[in-house]
């Protein structure tokens, strides 16, 4: 008799996703997580370089706007503006 290979090995009796992820849970582990080293926190976003605040704003996924008013609020340095939009 031949398996299936569409239903990896499982047959006819495929497991309902469902029940999977409610009999083994996944753990979050973000807080054990060491910190991602970001080189451009340390960068400063160039309010009168349009080019610069669009690729910054699709960077941060936002509108040239939003991002503009955000650095009004926070200033143009890219790990305030992170920390502000919580990315």
């Amino acid at each position: 008799m031949e398996e299936n290979k569409d239903n990896f090995g499982f047959g006819e009796n495929i497991p309902d996703p469902e029940e999977i992820r409610e009999r083994y849970s996944i753990e979050d582990d973000s807080d054990t997580l060491e910190p991602f080293i970001d080189e451009n926190e340390h960068r400063e976003i160039n309010a009168d370089d349009p080019a610069d605040v669009k690729a910054w704003a699709d960077q941060f996924q936002i509108s040239v706007d939003e991002l503009k008013a955000a650095m009004v609020m926070n200033g143009n340095s890219v790990k305030e503006i992170k920390k502000y939009l919580s990315v």
